[in-house]
C-alpha cells in the first residue's frame, strides 16, 4: 500500500514539475502490461515527455565565439619599456617588524632578510628603493603598500644615481 501511494506521488509530482518547467507531453498511454501481469502497481501509466515547439527551436541555435586578437608586447618592446622604482620613504610610525612583514606581504619576491636590510637603508638615509619594475607593477606595489600604511612612492629608474637608496638625498 505504502510503495503504490509513493509511486502515485511521485508520478504526480513529475508530471506537475515537468509542466511547469515548459515540457509538454507528447503522448500519454496507460501501461497496461502491469495489470494484465498482475503488478501491485495497477493504473500505473508512462509518459514520454518531450520539448515544447519552442524549447526544441530555441536549443537548436548555435553562437559563435570569437576571440579578439589582442596586441601583445614583445621581449624587446618590454625590455625599452622603462624601469621604475618603488621607493620606501622613513616614517616615525612604523616598527621595523610591521614593515618588515608588509614588504613581504605585498612584493612576495622579498624575503624577511631583504626586506630588513631595506628598512635599515630607510631609518638610516631616509629613503631606499624596495624594487625596480615596470611601472604597472610598480604602481600596484606602491598601492599595496600605501594601504598597509607605508609611505610610499615610484619614480622613473633614470632620475635615481647609483645605489640602493638613489641619488640626491
Amino acid at each position: 500500500m505504502f510503495a503504490r501511494n509513493l509511486l502515485s506521488f511521485i508520478l504526480v509530482v513529475g508530471v506537475a514539475v515537468s509542466l511547469v518547467s515548459g515540457f509538454s507531453p507528447r503522448s500519454t498511454r496507460l501501461n497496461t502490461n502491469h495489470i494484465a501481469k498482475g503488478s501491485p502497481i495497477p493504473g500505473f501509466s508512462s509518459t514520454q515527455l518531450w520539448m515544447s515547439d519552442q524549447e526544441r527551436s530555441k536549443s537548436k541555435k548555435r553562437t559563435t565565439i570569437t576571440k579578439e586578437n589582442t596586441e601583445t608586447q614583445s621581449e624587446e618592446e618590454k625590455e625599452k619599456e622603462e624601469m621604475w622604482r618603488v621607493v620606501l620613504h622613513n616614517d616615525e610610525v612604523h616598527t621595523f617588524n610591521y614593515v618588515i612583514r608588509s614588504l613581504s606581504k605585498v612584493v612576495g619576491t622579498l624575503d624577511k632578510k631583504a626586506s630588513f636590510e631595506i628598512c635599515v637603508e630607510t631609518h638610516g638615509v631616509g629613503k631606499a628603493t624596495v624594487t625596480k619594475t615596470w611601472k604597472k607593477q610598480a604602481e600596484q606595489f606602491c598601492l599595496g603598500l600605501q594601504r598597509q600604511g607605508l609611505t610610499v612612492s615610484i619614480s622613473p629608474d633614470k632620475d635615481f644615481e647609483g645605489g640602493h637608496a638613489g641619488g640626491n638625498i
